[in-house]
């Protein structure tokens, strides 16, 4: 097994597995680990130099926003402005699940993030070892694609380690298999809800639910 890959049941998730990526993250370290999408690098949106390790290892222009994992609403609160109705009912319907959705951020958090941008996007991850790092945590964690900017997504363990090697000091391996379709994004930041990428969810299933 590569060195800074760990394998984990998704089953019987090993608490001390997932203690000891919180502590890494605690640190302003970068991890990568599966989502119900494809895999992804993540650290604490709130450290400034965890966000430009997340640009620098993935060569990522400083103009591409990275997004935020959350567990929880209160995890969302910490992040955005206010959940209009419709957002709300959208979130209920598909979190935790591949759903992207734009909303006004907080000032606390950077605009390197957002790439001074007012809006993040946000998703709840339909991923039990995701959630669990997220929920321990207890923050939202900053997360694009464990990839090389503008290079195929990654849907393995091998695939991240393939990427950038020794650069990360946990990849974690579930064995899962990944949906490798990127979430679909709604912005909820004008008078009317607008989808930006169609992913996951296809147009059709959100008409039902949502009047775009």
């Amino acid at each position: 097994m590569k060195s800074n890959i760990v394998k984990l049941n998704p089953d019987k998730i090993d608490l001390k597995i997932v203690g000891k990526a919180v502590s890494l993250l605690d640190q302003g370290e970068i991890i990568a680990f599966p989502t119900d999408t494809v895999y992804g690098v993540g650290g604490d949106i709130f450290n400034y130099e965890a966000i430009e390790r997340i640009y620098r290892l993935k060569n990522r222009p400083a103009n591409k926003p990275v997004n935020a994992l959350i567990s929880s609403e209160k995890q969302l609160k910490m992040i955005v402005k206010s959940i209009p109705e419709d957002a709300k009912s959208i979130i209920e319907k598909y979190w935790p699940g591949p759903l992207t959705i734009i909303l006004k951020k907080k000032a606390e958090v950077s605009d390197i993030v957002t790439s001074g941008l007012n809006t993040i996007g946000v998703r709840m991850p339909n991923n039990k070892i995701a959630l669990e790092i997220i929920k321990k945590f207890d923050k939202p964690l900053a997360t694009t694609s464990a990839n090389i900017s503008d290079k195929p997504s990654t849907l393995t363990a091998d695939d991240v380690y393939f990427n950038f090697q020794e650069s990360l000091p946990m990849i974690i391996d579930s064995q899962e298999k990944t949906l490798g379709i990127a979430s679909t994004i709604i912005t909820f930041t004008s008078t009317k809800p607008q989808l930006l990428r169609v992913g996951a969810i296809s147009k059709e299933e959100l008409s039902r639910f949502i009047d775009f």
